[in-house]
């Protein structure tokens, strides 16, 4: 591997670990914040909609926050394997620039947008 190479992949190292352990503060964070939350239901079941509605928005964060995470574990394990930087649609190699956007990115952009469309209609 090239000096260069290498202190890339260390970087991006360093960038996957600092995201990962901020993810889990704001995961570890909703989950104390939903617990609260639960906690001040308990007794009759009375509708606060106030109440409801945070924990409804904080169970789809931490939802959304826990696939972030997942999709950081998915790319430290292609950093270990070698084929981080390579889309896994079309086996082409992912812009440095894009990557340093998203690290965790498994697509290229054009397969990115593709799966977007795709999604959207």
């Amino acid at each position: 591997m090239k000096p260069q190479t290498q202190s890339l992949v260390k970087a991006f190292e360093r960038r996957l670990r600092k995201a990962r352990r901020e993810v889990w503060r704001t995961v570890a964070r909703t989950d104390e914040e939903l617990a609260t939350l639960e906690g001040h239901q308990a007794g009759p079941p009375i509708e606060d909609a106030g109440t409801t509605s945070v924990a409804a928005v904080l169970s789809r964060l931490d939802g959304a926050q826990r696939h972030l995470l997942d999709e950081i574990y998915a790319a430290q394990a292609r950093l270990a394997a070698g084929t981080f930087g390579t889309c896994q649609q079309c086996a082409r190699s992912i812009p440095l620039a894009r990557l340093r956007a998203v690290p965790a990115t498994r697509l290229c952009l054009d397969c990115e947008r593709a799966a977007e469309r795709a999604r959207s209609g």
